[in-house]
C-alpha cells in the first residue's frame, strides 16, 4: 500500500514558512527538490507505507542541504508538520540562483472524464459564460473527455489594439516559479503531472521532451503549484490496523542560522469528501450538504467505493439544454425534466459515479454495467440517510441520481423558490 504524503513547515507562531528551499531523500536517491508554497507545503509524494524520508534544509550561510528530521510514511493520506522554534513570517531570503522562473501564460486546457463546465471554470478563475463564448459552445455540457478548452488570458496579463481594430494579447508579466523534480523509478509522466499539478503538456514544454518516456534519475522542471488529489483504497487496505507516524530527530547544528526542525504532529485524511466534491456539495441547499457527505462517506466506509459527484445545481436554462439533448440537440435522450422540473434545479440532487480501481471516472456507455453494479450495491446507504435514488424510478431509470426526499411536488417546489426570492437555497423543508 502506498502513502500520498506532504509535509507542511511551520513557524514559532504556526505561520507557513514560505520559499523554503528543502530536498527529500530517501536512502541515497534524491526524490524532491523543492522550494515551499505560500501555505508552506512542500511537494505531494507517493511512496509505500513505511518508507523513511529524509528532509533536508537549505542553510543560509553555507548554502549546503542539512538533514533536519527523518519521519516514515503512516496512513493512506497524510500532511506532516514540521515546526521551526524561529519566528520567520517572511519566509527564507533566497538569492536569485536559488529559484528559476519561467514566463507562461495557460491558454487551454483538456477534459477529462468527469469533468464539467462549473468546475473547469472555478478551477481556472472565469465563467461558464465565458467558457462558452470562447469555445463557440452551445451549452455548459457540450463538452467531452479530450476536447482542448481555450482559456481566457488572466487579469494580469493585458492586451493592446492592433492598427486593425483587433485585440492582440500581450505576454503576461506574471512570472511562475519552476521547481526540479528526480524521476523514480516507477514514475510515469501523467503522475508527475498530476502530483505536482502540471499538465502533461506543459511539462513536456518545458523541458524539450518530444515523448513520455522518462528515464530514472532525469530532472524535470515542473511549475510550483498546488494539487489536491483523492486516491481510491483497494478493499483488503481498510483491514490494517492504525498506528501512529514513527519520528527520529535530528538536530540542527547552526540553530542561529537555521530553523531546528521538529515533527510535532500529522493530520491523517480520513474523510473520502474530496475538495471537487466540496465545491459541489457548497452549491447544494444547506438541508441537504451534511447528508450527501454521510453519503459519500458511508459509501467508502462500508463498500470502499470512493464517489464522485459529477452534477450538483442546475438552473432552468441548464435543465432545458439537458432536455434538448436527444431532441432538437445533438446526442441521446437523457432527462424527461424540463427546466423546474428536476430537483437539481432546486439544489437538491446529485448525479455521483465511482472511482475505479485504477483511480479513474469511467462514464462511458462501455462501462455503463460496472458503473450501474456498485450503484446498485451502495444505494441502499443513501436511501437509508433519506435520499431519494433515482435507480428506483419507472420512466428513465437514472442510476447516478441521489436526492433529498422533501415530500413535495415539482409545483410545490417551483412555488417555495419563487417565495423565496427565486433562490432555491433560502427555501426551508420541514424534514430531519
Amino acid at each position: 500500500m502506498d502513502c500520498l504524503a506532504n509535509i507542511k513547515f511551520l513557524d514559532a507562531l504556526d505561520q507557513p514558512i514560505n520559499d523554503l528551499a528543502h530536498q527529500l531523500w530517501v536512502g541515497s536517491s534524491l526524490i524532491s527538490d523543492y522550494i515551499t508554497l505560500p501555505i508552506g507545503e512542500s511537494v505531494w509524494i507517493k511512496r509505500p507505507i513505511g518508507t523513511i524520508i529524509d528532509v533536508k534544509v537549505k542553510s543560509f550561510t553555507s548554502g549546503e542541504y542539512e538533514p533536519k528530521v527523518k519521519i516514515q510514511l503512516i496512513g493512506e493520506k497524510t500532511t506532516f508538520i514540521i515546526r521551526s522554534p524561529k519566528v520567520l513570517l517572511k519566509g527564507m531570503s533566497l538569492s536569485a540562483k536559488d529559484m528559476a522562473t519561467g514566463k507562461y501564460i495557460r491558454s487551454t486546457y483538456i477534459v477529462a472524464e468527469g469533468d464539467y463546465l462549473s468546475r473547469i471554470a472555478d478551477d481556472n478563475q472565469t465563467t461558464v459564460a465565458e467558457l462558452m463564448h470562447l469555445n463557440n459552445l452551445k451549452s455548459d455540457i457540450d463538452i467531452h473527455p479530450q476536447q482542448i478548452l481555450k482559456l481566457p488570458v488572466r487579469k494580469a496579463e493585458s492586451s493592446t489594439i492592433a492598427s486593425n481594430g483587433k485585440s492582440q494579447v500581450t505576454e503576461s508579466s506574471q512570472q511562475e516559479k519552476i521547481n526540479i523534480i528526480v524521476v523514480q523509478q516507477k514514475d510515469t509522466l501523467p503522475l508527475i503531472a498530476k502530483l505536482t499539478g502540471n499538465s502533461v503538456n506543459e511539462i513536456k514544454k518545458l523541458n524539450g521532451l518530444a515523448s513520455d518516456k522518462l528515464n530514472q534519475n532525469q530532472k524535470l522542471k515542473v511549475y510550483a503549484r498546488k494539487e489536491v488529489f483523492t486516491i481510491a483504497k483497494t478493499k483488503n487496505e481498510n483491514k490494517k490496523p492504525f498506528t501512529p507516524p514513527i519520528v527520529k530527530q535530528d538536530a540542527s547544528k547552526n540553530k542561529k542560522n537555521a530553523p531546528t526542525a521538529k515533527v510535532e504532529s500529522f493530520v491523517p485524511t480520513s474523510s473520502k469528501v474530496s475538495q471537487r466534491n466540496e465545491k459541489s456539495i457548497a452549491k447544494l441547499h444547506p438541508q441537504v450538504q451534511d447528508k450527501i457527505r454521510k453519503f459519500i462517506n458511508d459509501v467508502y466506509t462500508k463498500h470502499q467505493v470512493q464517489l464522485v459527484i459529477v452534477q450538483d445545481y442546475r438552473t432552468y436554462t441548464q435543465q432545458d439544454a439537458l432536455y434538448a439533448k436527444g431532441r432538437t440537440a445533438s446526442g441521446s435522450v437523457v432527462t424527461n425534466a424540463r427546466g423546474g422540473q428536476s430537483n437539481h434545479n432546486f439544489a437538491l440532487a446529485v448525479d455521483v459515479f465511482p472511482l475505479w480501481e485504477d483511480g479513474k471516472l469511467h462514464m462511458d456507455v462501455k462501462s455503463d454495467q460496472k458503473n450501474i453494479k456498485i450503484l446498485k450495491k451502495i444505494a441502499p446507504i443513501g436511501k437509508g440517510i433519506g435520499l431519494e435514488w433515482g435507480g428506483d424510478w419507472k420512466s428513465i431509470i437514472d442510476n447516478p441520481h441521489f436526492q433529498l426526499k422533501t415530500g413535495k411536488t415539482m409545483a410545490q417546489l417551483r412555488e417555495l423558490t419563487e417565495s423565496a426570492g427565486g433562490d432555491p437555497l433560502k427555501v426551508k423543508y420541514d424534514i430531519q
